[in-house]
This record gives C-alpha cells, structure tokens and sequence, in this order.
C-alpha cells in the first residue's frame, strides 16, 4: 500500500506546474496519513523480513557467481524476535551487519539509527546447487580423474562455503583429506593446484616499486603457489627463478 500511494505522489507532481502544483499538495497533504497509516501497517517486523531476507538473497547471488554455479536455488526463511513487534517502522536505512556467506543458519545484527534500536536476527538459508562430485570415495593420496566425478545437485552447509565448483579446479590434484561420495568437494580436501606444468608457456611477470612488466616465459620445472620453479625467459634467453601465481602465469621476485 506504502509503495502504490508513493507512486501516485510521483504520478501528480512530475507532469504538472503552476496551478497543478497546488492541486498536488492539496493530494498530498490529503494522503500523508495514510502514509503514515501504511508504515505503521507494515511495522518493523515486517520490515527487518523483508531487508533481511533481500541481502542474504544478494549475498548468495554475490557467491553463486563468484564461484560460477550455474544451478542454484535458495530458500531463506528469516526468525524475527518477538520483541520486534514493539518495535516502530524504521524510517531511516536499516543498517545490517555483514558476515560469512549465508549458508544454514546465521544471525545477523540489525540497527535503525532513525528510532534508535538495534536486535540480532535469525535466518535458514538452505541452498541447493549442482556441482562436480566425487562419484565413489576417495583416499588421502589418490589423484582425481575424470572418470572419478559426477554432476550433482546436493544441499549445502556452512562447510561448503570454500567448495570447488569447476572441473579444472579438482582434476589431477591429489587427495589431503578423505572424499565421501556424492558430496560436495572443498578447496582443503586437495593438495595446492599444479598451475604450472614442465614445458608450458607462461607469462612471467615483474613487479618492483610501481614498475610492471610481462614477457613470454617456458617452464622448465613444474610447480604450485610458492613453489620456486626454473624458467627459460623466452625474450632474453636467460633461465630464472620464478613463483607461479596463477594457472599459465609466474612471478618474479626483486
């Protein structure tokens, strides 16, 4: 109801000047209590469900598309305390606390500046996503291949917040902790990733008190993050030591 008398408001005072504007404070003063009416209909509780339930929606998305999942659905049901009922309608921006990516239940601090209160809120956020699987386990030791994986569609947890949702994330790594089948497989379970490989072309990156420069490298030694490895600068000719930082790409160090 707030919302529809809002948009009325705009309706009148946008196409109309002059004498139309007089006409238009008439209405508006004519729908101020029931504005008021409307805010006070909708109450805090309602309110603290609505922005609440709205970020941990965004907050999720935010995750989804940081890990690229491409199927997810969510179902967040938010608790608002009783006491909130006593609460008035907050006619300021609600400040609410940010925190690890919603997943199972979390609480959340939520505070009005405006009317000056402040509570913690509860909410279930129960997320459903299909990803990549273990499809029998897997022992400390073991290197992933692709016929270990199945796509799946399985409830996630807190526990899942670092899991790993892409095949070129898991394949020909090497188990560090035991994989059960059919769940969802996290970033801890795995040895550090093999971004560089004997024999691939890289690029070599220099970095030192603002300067940045990159030149084609050859890998004469494979390796993970912080490993030193040997490669051939392929501009100059000369081997150096070098630090892989990403897949395909080593850093020097001055």
């Amino acid at each position: 109801m707030f919302n529809h008398y809002l948009s009325m408001i705009y309706y009148v005072f946008v196409p109309r000047v002059g004498t139309g504007a007089s006409c238009a404070l008439l209405v508006f003063s004519c729908l101020f209590p029931l504005i008021s009416a409307a805010s006070e209909t909708v109450g805090a509780s309602a309110q603290l469900e609505q922005e609440v339930t709205q970020l941990l929606s965004r907050e999720v998305n935010q995750w989804q598309r940081k890990l690229g999942i491409e199927e997810l659905t969510a179902k967040i049901k938010v608790r608002v305390p009783s006491g909130a009922k006593r609460l008035q309608f907050c006619n300021g921006e609600l400040a609410i606390d940010r925190g690890d990516i919603p997943l199972g239940n979390i609480q959340r601090k939520v505070s009005c500046e405006a009317q000056g209160w402040s509570l913690y809120v509860r909410a279930s956020v129960k997320v459903k996503a299909r990803v990549p699987v273990a499809n029998r386990p897997l022992k400390r030791g073991d290197h992933i291949s692709i016929t270990d994986i199945d796509w799946q569609v399985v409830s996630l947890d807190a526990s899942d917040r670092n899991l790993l949702s892409q095949l070129d994330q898991i394949l020909g790594r090497k188990v560090v902790r035991k994989l059960r089948r059919y769940q969802p497989i996290r970033s801890q379970q795995l040895d550090d990733p093999q971004w560089v490989n004997i024999g691939d072309r890289v690029i070599i990156e220099a970095r030192s008190n603002g300067f940045y420069a990159n030149m084609p490298g050859e890998a004469l030694e494979g390796g993970g993050q912080g490993k030193a490895i040997r490669v051939k600068n392929l501009s100059s000719g000369k081997v150096i030591v070098a630090y892989p930082i990403a897949k395909g790409r080593v850093q020097t160090q001055f």
